[in-house]
């Protein structure tokens, strides 16, 4: 695209998958995206993190990691990735931190850092996706701190995902109040 028009600004969306699978992370090379992006947009859904990270561990446990439960292999990926959230038996309904949100971006915006151009980071967070009962739902409380983690991990600017018309008005108003707070607005 850059040689057809080098103006033309190109960026990608960057799988959720990438912040759940070791494997994933390695293929996904911040440092050679970076040579040929003007953005990126990392999902990093907090909410609804933490059913599909339990569905992720519940895979992996089916296969490469065959040989541990499904909460030996939840453990052993935060280890790997460096995270400290909740158990295999609770994270479907606490969802990931706000703290996950932060690393996330930081790892991202680091990753990038020092290409031929500056990369936006424009980290995607979800407000309303559709989740199944008894799943981590979305709260005033959790967008804001969301929207504060973004900009905590070096985030250029930020993405409400997923579609507007799931968002509750409250949500969107926490996502409004934490930019003001941050003076962003």
């Amino acid at each position: 695209m850059k040689s057809a028009n080098p103006a033309l600004p190109i960026g990608w969306h960057i799988w959720q998958n990438v912040s759940f699978s070791p494997f994933q992370r390695a293929e996904e090379d911040y440092s050679l995206i970076k040579q040929y992006s003007d953005f990126i947009r990392p999902a990093v859904y907090n909410n609804v993190a933490g059913e599909r990270f339990h569905a992720f561990a519940a895979s992996a446990h089916g296969g490469v990691f065959g040989d541990l439960s499904g909460a030996e292999a939840l453990t052993l990926m935060y280890r790997q990735l460096g995270y400290d959230e909740a158990p295999y038996d609770k994270v479907s309904q606490t969802g990931l931190s706000a703290g996950y949100v932060e690393r996330e971006t930081r790892r991202a915006t680091e990753g990038v850092a020092g290409g031929p151009r500056p990369v936006d980071v424009w980290p995607g967070i979800d407000i309303d996706v559709p989740v199944p009962p008894g799943v981590s739902h979305c709260t005033p409380e959790g967008v804001k701190a969301a929207v504060k983690a973004v900009f905590a991990g070096g985030g250029t600017g930020i993405i409400l995902s997923r579609n507007y018309v799931e968002m509750k008005p409250e949500n969107l108003t926490a996502a409004g109040d934490a930019l003001r707070e941050l003076g962003r607005a």
